[in-house]
């Protein structure tokens, strides 16, 4: 379960966003021991309002910065954590305003709605190199729970107008008698206020950040596609692999992604790495990408693979629902008057396939790994097969099976007139060099 409008619809009718954060602000201010300060900004069409503070801060509340001139608006414009150790001498602060202050160490985390950031999370302490690197991280941690709070508000007037209402109550002994005691880490902090569903989308987004960002936790292999009739390789499917422990599967991250608005970037970090493979490749092999519906619809996408569209085969991924496909099928039409081909995915597994098959017209249409597993012995499979092959050839289309896995399965699927397969019976995913001959290793090498 993740953080969806359902769910926070309820957390905003269970808990008051306004009150919330500033019972939060305070908190951090006591976890943070090197801390003197802490405030949250929101931010408008030109800087960030900060609307809670806590610390030598509390007198700032209501305090307005500009984008510009701003160490949280650096945050803000970058959405990386911005941090200085010593005020006095770092240009990008204000130093007059933090001599007046008595901030000296400042840190200036973002505050992320998708890949938006909506605010700021701004620390600060009276002394140089306040900050151990614990505590950043602690922080960051912070900064993700706070950013889930504001999200549970879909207008941040909502927030900001009932902070403005909690000036005068925020220091009542009651309020602070229900704020549970410090905790020692990040993580019994966040635990302390969310449900375990929530702290898991908090770490599954640190985690989609963090492989953004460092983008070395993401490789490429790629499987073999046969042609059945010609018994030679005819494409490769990219395939992304995350390196990552504990282990997830590769739908579980972009599915996670996805539901935090960075899928698209996800799935364009994995396309550019898939792409650069491409001259690696034996002339003559085309290159199938993974796709979701969003993806396809950017002009990034289609500016990654322009120069490479005839040797492209884009295989329609279902993370999101399609919710505009008149869109869909404008952009998909005239990327394929570039040269690229079309593919649906997980025929036969859902009814999402079937649709795309009918409104897309696909050049390929790839039967499931469920519908091939033991198709050989299953007479149900068979017919689904059978009816699939018979649509397939009526529309112009042509069968991808996928998930071979044995001989007597290969043997059934050639017999029912499927043109391609790919599976661990037929090769496994490998390095784009491994598909080289030994003519173009040498020539390669020449």
């Amino acid at each position: 379960m993740t953080i969806s409008a359902d769910l926070s619809e309820a957390m905003s009718q269970i808990i008051d966003p306004s009150r919330l954060m500033q019972r939060v602000t305070e908190s951090t201010l006591e976890l943070i021991t090197a801390a003197d300060g802490v405030m949250v900004g929101l931010c408008d069409d030109r800087g960030v309002t900060y609307v809670c503070a806590a610390g030598q801060q509390e007198s700032d509340l209501g305090t307005r910065v500009e984008f510009d001139t701003s160490l949280s608006g650096l945050a803000v414009r970058t959405g990386r954590l911005q941090r200085s150790d010593d005020s006095e001498a770092d240009d990008r602060v204000d130093r007059d305003a933090c001599r007046r202050l008595s901030v000296v160490s400042l840190m200036c985390l973002p505050l992320m709605r998708g890949t938006e950031a909506i605010g700021v999370l701004a620390v600060n302490s009276q002394r140089a190199f306040a900050f151990s690197d614990t505590e950043v991280a602690t922080l960051m941690q912070v900064a993700d729970f706070i950013s889930v709070v504001v999200g549970t508000a879909r207008d941040l007037s909502r927030i900001k107008n009932g902070l403005v209402r909690l000036t005068d109550t925020s220091t009542d002994d009651s309020a602070k008698a229900s704020v549970a005691p410090a905790p020692d880490t990040a993580t019994r902090y966040v635990m302390s206020v969310l449900s375990p569903d929530t702290v898991d989308h908090i770490d599954s987004g640190r985690r989609i950040r963090r492989v953004l960002n460092e983008r070395s936790a993401l490789s490429i292999v790629y499987q073999p596609i046969f042609d059945l009739v010609e018994n030679e390789m005819t494409a490769v499917e990219a395939l992304t692999r995350f390196e990552e422990t504990p282990y997830r599967p590769p739908n579980v991250w972009f599915e996670e992604a996805h539901s935090h608005g960075l899928g698209v970037e996800l799935e364009l970090l994995a396309i550019t790495r898939a792409l650069s493979q491409l001259p690696t490749l034996p002339s003559g092999v085309d290159l199938t990408l993974n796709v979701g519906p969003q993806t396809v619809m950017s002009e990034r996408f289609r500016e990654a693979i322009s120069s490479h569209a005839k040797r492209i085969i884009i295989e329609l991924t279902e993370y999101t629902v399609v919710d505009d496909y008149p869109k869909l099928v404008t952009t998909l039409q005239s990327l394929r008057r570039d040269g690229a081909r079309l593919s649906v995915d997980d025929t036969g597994a859902g009814y999402s396939s079937l649709t795309h098959i009918l409104k897309l017209a696909p050049d390929f249409i790839k039967l499931d790994r469920d519908l091939i597993c033991s198709i050989d012995i299953d007479p149900v499979r068979r017919a689904v097969a059978t009816a699939l092959v018979a649509f397939a050839d009526g529309t112009g289309a042509q069968i991808v099976a996928e998930g071979v896995e044995d001989g007597a399965e290969l043997f059934l699927l050639r017999s029912l007139g499927v043109r391609y397969a790919q599976g661990y019976y037929l090769g496994r995913p490998s390095a784009a060099e491994d598909f080289l001959t030994d003519e173009e290793i040498s020539a390669s090498s020449s």
